[in-house]
């Protein structure tokens, strides 16, 4: 996805969406909306602009290789070549990804290299070694391999085996495995990245299991994520579904911010699990995911004699599948956006009521934003095309407008 300068309150998803909100310096700035300093301000509207013009770059440079290999003829030369080592269809289904994703790295791996080490350490955003950068992007390639090649044989028995309605199928089965890796990602995956230990403080933690308590939903415990090893930023989550929701807080957000601070990203974070918000983010990314599999469908059926493929299940038919899910994902990328900067008001509504304390709130916005280099006030017409949640001004705003009286008192005092 996109670089969304205010994910840190969303929790710390590998996503792919870099910036987050950040530090705001002392408790006094809780009353009042954030007045950057001109150099800050500057710098965070430099690593935002970088990290927007680095997304478009990827963009192309993806767009552009699955293109130039698909009218070259370079996928179905690559296939056939590739047939006369096996004519098992499951492996040359592998072979034929790995081969491809290999072809790609002479420019995909500059590209990471830039944006997850050079960029960030730019910025004094991480705080890795180079060697610990590289073994992060040595597992995250190697799981997304495993992870890759089992959805991709599976969409690729479904076109053999059901040539007709494979979409739909694989519609569903991509639904399915979004709520298993929601369901297991906590227990699995972040821990294959981060270090999870509960919580030390627990006079902290029972403030916060109440604070559950009191929005009706219960967790398995509360632990703290080893986040200083590689980044500033600061994040907290309430990650898993049922039997596995838990509470993970980052180490920099304990290091950084008060007890009350740390309350209202929690609250943020409940707000998501009691509005269902994740099930709804879920049934509209299963909808655009099936809008994609059925113009994917239709384009493989209706273009694959073009490029010299032998039908809709060739596998030198793979750049047209993505690039027509890449197109449909990319046109309806601000319609999502726009969506999850609706459920993301809502939670931050929740979590002003649940906490009934608006100055925690402020303060939080601000020290995020500023700790993650975040703009507070991008353009509206970046706003609006890529950011999944609220500009940070907007929602310290919000907060003002609903508890208007109270910052009218504090900044009268």
């Amino acid at each position: 996805m996109t670089p969304d300068p205010n994910d840190a309150i969303n929790g710390p998803e590998a996503d792919e969406r870099p910036n987050a909100p950040a530090d705001s310096g002392p408790p006094s700035a809780r009353t009042t909306p954030p007045r950057e300093d001109p150099g800050e301000a500057e710098s965070a509207g430099a690593y935002s602009r970088a990290k927007r013009i680095l997304f478009v770059v990827e963009l192309a440079a993806g767009l552009a290789f699955l293109i130039l290999i698909l009218l070259s003829g370079a996928s179905v030369s690559a296939a056939r070549w590739l047939e006369s080592f096996t004519a098992n269809p499951w492996l040359l289904v592998l072979l034929y990804m790995t081969a491809v994703g290999l072809a790609y790295e002479p420019i995909g791996l500059p590209l990471d290299f830039y944006g997850g080490y050079v960029l960030e350490h730019k910025f004094g955003q991480s705080t890795q070694s180079f060697w610990a950068w590289a073994w992060d992007a040595v597992k995250g390639k190697l799981l997304g391999l495993v992870i890759g090649a089992i959805l991709l044989e599976a969409v690729y028995w479904l076109l053999r085996r059901f040539p007709d309605s494979w979409w739909i199928i694989a519609a569903l089965m991509f639904i399915a495995f979004a709520v298993v890796m929601t369901r297991l990602a906590p227990t699995l995956l972040m821990p294959i990245f981060y270090k999870f230990t509960p919580l030390k403080d627990e006079e902290l933690g029972e403030r916060l299991v109440r604070l559950c308590e009191k929005a009706g939903t219960t967790v398995r415990g509360v632990f703290e994520m080893d986040m200083s090893r590689k980044t500033r930023a600061a994040n907290a989550a309430l990650a898993g579904l049922g039997a596995t929701r838990r509470i993970v807080l980052g180490d920099t957000l304990l290091q950084g911010f008060e007890a009350d601070e740390v309350e209202a990203v929690l609250a943020h974070e409940l707000g998501h699990h009691v509005n269902r918000d994740i099930w709804k983010g879920l049934a509209f990314q299963s909808l655009i995911s099936t809008l994609g599999f059925y113009a994917a469908y239709r384009a493989l059926a209706y273009f694959s004699g073009g490029f010299g493929l032998r039908g809709p299940a060739d596998i030198a038919g793979l750049p047209l599948l993505m690039l027509t899910m890449a197109g449909v994902s990319l046109l309806f990328m601000p319609i999502s956006n726009a969506f999850s900067r609706r459920l993301e008001r809502r939670a931050d509504r929740f979590a002003l009521g649940l906490t009934d304390n608006p100055a925690a709130f402020v303060s939080t916005m601000t020290r995020l934003g500023r700790l993650n280099l975040a703009e507070f006030e991008p353009h509206p017409v970046i706003e609006f095309l890529l950011y999944s949640h609220p500009s940070i001004s907007g929602r310290i705003r919000m907060a003002r407008e609903i508890f208007p009286a109270e910052f009218a008192e504090r900044e009268s005092s």
